[in-house]
């Protein structure tokens, strides 16, 4: 099914790089190996005490907290999150799930992980994209680490996120509603919440919170970028 979905993906989408625009080689996807040199990686995957993780740690009760990027303007993490948010590019949301999945399959602290929670979208905006990036990210992970997805949170909010005014203002402006829908199987032991990019902290606050009322395992987070 997997295999079917890919063809399918390069039938829709030009197999070309979400950053420069050339051509991909078969070997490449999403990104190509010439702008994958300049993308601003970070130390998550290797110091469990990140700065990352210190900076939200104080927040949420979390087991680790690991980006692969830092989130820059105008870089190639910039375009390359923009054309699989907006511009409906699953094949680079592909190659980051997959990436996610390389990195937690190396890291100690990563290696019981059993269930991976996507960050929801509301279903007016699903509906309207298509898909939900974080899932697409999710489907990455599971291909290289065989984990199972768990799509159990729901988002009951449209509102816009605040993109206004200082870090402690967008976070006190932004409220964000979740919900689980279902129940976490019993044997899952430590969950993995997936995202695209970490701003403020607040999504994952709420939803960390709403799977806090029904699991009381390991909660760690994994996303593709963050921005402070």
């Amino acid at each position: 099914m997997r295999k079917i979905s890919n063809i399918l993906l390069n039938c829709w989408f030009p197999r070309i790089c979400s950053s420069c625009n050339r051509s991909l080689t078969v070997k490449e996807e999403g990104v190509c190996f010439y702008c994958q040199q300049y993308l601003h990686k970070t130390n998550h995957f290797h110091r469990k005490n990140n700065v990352l993780f210190l900076q939200l740690a104080y927040r949420m009760n979390l087991h680790s907290v690991q980006s692969l990027y830092f989130f820059q303007p105008k870089s190639i993490e910039q375009r390359a999150i923009h054309e699989l948010k907006y511009k409906k590019n699953m094949q680079v949301g592909n190659f980051f799930g997959r990436e996610m999945g390389r990195r937690i399959a190396a890291t100690p602290w990563l290696q019981d992980v059993n269930g991976l929670i996507p960050i929801p979208i509301h279903k007016n905006k699903e509906r309207e994209r298509g898909y939900n990036q974080a899932q697409v990210l999710c489907e990455g992970i599971s291909e290289e680490t065989q984990i199972p997805v768990l799509k159990l949170l729901s988002k009951q909010t449209a509102g816009k996120g605040a993109t206004k005014g200082n870090r402690m203002e967008r976070m006190n402006s932004r409220k964000i509603d979740f919900q689980m829908e279902g129940s976490i199987p019993s044997n899952v032991q430590h969950l993995l919440i997936v995202d695209d990019v970490i701003t403020t902290g607040a999504t994952l606050e709420s939803a960390f919170t709403e799977i806090r009322k029904q699991f009381n395992g390991k909660i760690s987070v994994v996303s593709i970028a963050h921005t402070f």
